[in-house]
C-alpha cells in the first residue's frame, strides 16, 4: 500500500474518527484505524463495535492495499506536521509517513484483525432536512438518561409515522427522558414516508449524528434497518447499532389534569434562574418559585445559609400564593430547548408534574418534575 495525500484534508478524516475511537483498549485492534487504498480513493475507518465511521477522501500515487495503524498516535503525527504532502507505505508491518523532512516509522495490525463494519440495512431510507434534523435533536438530547441499569433510555426516541397515519404526508417526532423531565419536538415532513418506523438512537450516536449534521448543508440520507442505523453523506457512513427495547409510551408521561397555567417570558425566566442558580447548592440545585397573581419570586438558599431572590411579572390563572420547586440545571435546559418568547407552565400542584410548553407553538412540549427545595 502507498499513496500521497495533502496534510489538511487527512487531518480532517483522521480528526472526525477520534471520538469513534476505542480508548478502553479493550480489544487492540479497537484503538486503531483501518486504512483502505482502492483506485485513488482512501477510505478511514474506526469502531467501537457499537459506532462506526467510515470516511472516504480522494489519494494519488496510489498502490492499492490496507493496514490498520493506532488512530490517535496517527492523529497525533499528522497534527503536528506543515501543511504539505504526506507520502504513506506500508513497508512489511510497518506503515512509513514522511512529510517534508520528517519521517516516522508507525507500528501496524493486520487489516484482517479489524471488526467487519455492517452495510445498511433494509431500504427505509429518509432524506432528512439538515437543519431540521440538528435542530430536533438538540432539543430532546439533553434529556437522555445517564442511568446505565435503564438502558432503552440511554437515547433518543425516533418515531417516523406514515402518511396514513399523519395529516401531513409523513411525520417524525424525538422523545428523550431520565424520568426526571422529558422532551418531546415532532415536525411535519414535506415527502411521503411509505410506512411508520421505531428506533432508538444511543447516546453516543446521537452525539455523532450532530456532529456531522453541523459540518456543512448537505442533506444527509438515514437509514433505518432493525438492528442498526446509518447516516449516509457522500464522504462518509456513519453505522451504528440502535439499543434494543421497547421505549416508554411517552404520552403516558403528560399529566392531562393540570389546570393552572403559569405563562412568562421565556428568555428573561431563563437569565433569571441563571443568575439565582449561582447560589443555589452544588448537588441538588434547587430553586423555589414563590407564585402569586401577577408576580413571581424566584429564589434559593444554600447550606451556608446564603440566599437569592429575584422578583419578575408573570401572568397566572390559578389561587395564589402557591410555591413549587425545581432542579435549577433541569429548569435552564428547557427554557434553552424552546424557541419562542412565551414559556407556558401547567401544574396542578407542588408535587405533580409539571408540563411546559410554548402557548404559540405546537411541535415540541417538556415535562419536569419537581423537587423539595
Amino acid at each position: 500500500m502507498e499513496f500521497f495525500i495533502d496534510r489538511d484534508p487527512f487531518l480532517k478524516v483522521l480528526t472526525r474518527i477520534q471520538t469513534v475511537v476505542e480508548r478502553r483498549n479493550t480489544m487492540p485492534i479497537l484503538g486503531n484505524a483501518l486504512l483502505e487504498v482502492t483506485g485513488g480513493t482512501l477510505t478511514v475507518s474506526a469502531t467501537d463495535l457499537e459506532v462506526s465511521l467510515r470516511t472516504f477522501t480522494e489519494v494519488e500515487g496510489v498502490v492499492d492495499g490496507e493496514l490498520t495503524v493506532g488512530a490517535r498516535v496517527l492523529f497525533d503525527v499528522v497534527k503536528e506536521l506543515p501543511s504539505k504532502a504526506i507520502r504513506l507505505r506500508k513497508e512489511g508491518e510497518r506503515l512509513l509517513l514522511t512529510c517534508d523532512r520528517a519521517r516516522f516509522d508507525l507500528a501496524t495490525l493486520p487489516a484482517a484483525q479489524f471488526p467487519r463494519i455492517p452495510g445498511p440495512e433494509g431500504e427505509f431510507r429518509l432524506a432528512l432536512p439538515r437543519d431540521q434534523f440538528a435542530a430536533m435533536l438538540e432539543r430532546t438530547q439533553f434529556a437522555m438518561s445517564t442511568d446505565e441499569t435503564r438502558y432503552v433510555l440511554n437515547g433518543v426516541f425516533v418515531q417516523v409515522t406514515a402518511a396514513e397515519e399523519a395529516e401531513a404526508p409523513g411525520r417524525i417526532r424525538l422523545v428523550a427522558t431520565d424520568t426526571h423531565r422529558m422532551a418531546m419536538v415532532e415536525q411535519a415532513l414535506d415527502f411521503p414516508v411509505p410506512e411508520s418506523r421505531e428506533v432508538i438512537l444511543p447516546k453516543k450516536t446521537v452525539f455523532e449524528i450532530r456532529k456531522i449534521l453541523e459540518e456543512d448543508d448537505r442533506i444527509p440520507d438515514l437509514i433505518i434497518g432493525a438492528s442498526h442505523v446509518q447516516l449516509i453523506k457522500p464522504d462518509l457512513s456513519l453505522i451504528s447499532k440502535v439499543v434494543q427495547g421497547r421505549f416508554p409510551d411517552w404520552r403516558r408521561v403528560v399529566p392531562t389534569g393540570n389546570t393552572v397555567r403559569l405563562t412568562t417570558a421565556r428568555e428573561a425566566f431563563h437569565q433569571v434562574v441563571k443568575r439565582i442558580s449561582t447560589l443555589s447548592h452544588e448537588k441538588s440545585l434547587g430553586v423555589r418559585l414563590m407564585i402569586e397573581s401577577n408576580r413571581m419570586r424566584i429564589v434559593t438558599v444554600n447550606p451556608e445559609q446564603e440566599e437569592a431572590e429575584e422578583e419578575m411579572a408573570i401572568t397566572f390563572d390559578g389561587e395564589a400564593p402557591m410555591s413549587i420547586g425545581f432542579n435549577a440545571r433541569y429548569l435552564k435546559e428547557i427554557l434553552t430547548a424552546m424557541t419562542g418568547e412565551t414559556a407556558r407552565f401547567a401544574l396542578k400542584d407542588d408535587e405533580s408534574p409539571v408540563l411546559v410548553f410554548d402557548p404559540e407553538r405546537g411541535d415540541a412540549l417538556f415535562v419536569l418534575m419537581p423537587m423539595r427545595v
